[in-house]
C-alpha cells in the first residue's frame, strides 16, 4: 500500500470542447485513469500524488488552466477498499 495521496478531480466541459480537455489532461504524469462521463460531470480524472500540496498544484495550476473546463470539484480518497 501506498502512503500517496488519491484524489477524484469532477469536470464540467464546456461543450466541444472534450477532445481538447482530454488532450491537456493526458499530459499529467500523476493522472492515473480519465473517464468521460454521463450525468452532472463531464469528466473524472483520478490523481496518485505524493502529498496535499503537490495536489493543489495540480488543481490549481494546471488543470484549472486549461481552456474549456468550466468547473471543477476535487473528492480527496480518505480510504480506498479493495473488491
Amino acid at each position: 500500500m501506498t502512503d500517496d495521496v488519491l484524489a477524484y478531480v469532477l469536470m464540467r466541459i464546456k461543450l466541444g470542447f472534450t477532445d481538447q480537455v482530454l488532450e491537456r489532461l493526458r499530459e499529467i504524469d500523476e493522472a492515473v485513469r480519465i473517464a468521460v462521463t454521463t450525468g452532472e460531470y463531464d469528466v473524472v480524472i483520478l490523481l496518485e500524488v505524493r502529498n496535499l500540496e503537490a495536489l493543489y498544484d495540480i488543481t490549481v495550476n494546471r488543470i484549472h488552466k486549461i481552456e474549456g473546463i468550466e468547473e471543477t470539484t476535487t473528492a480527496v480518497v480518505e480510504k480506498m477498499i479493495s473488491t
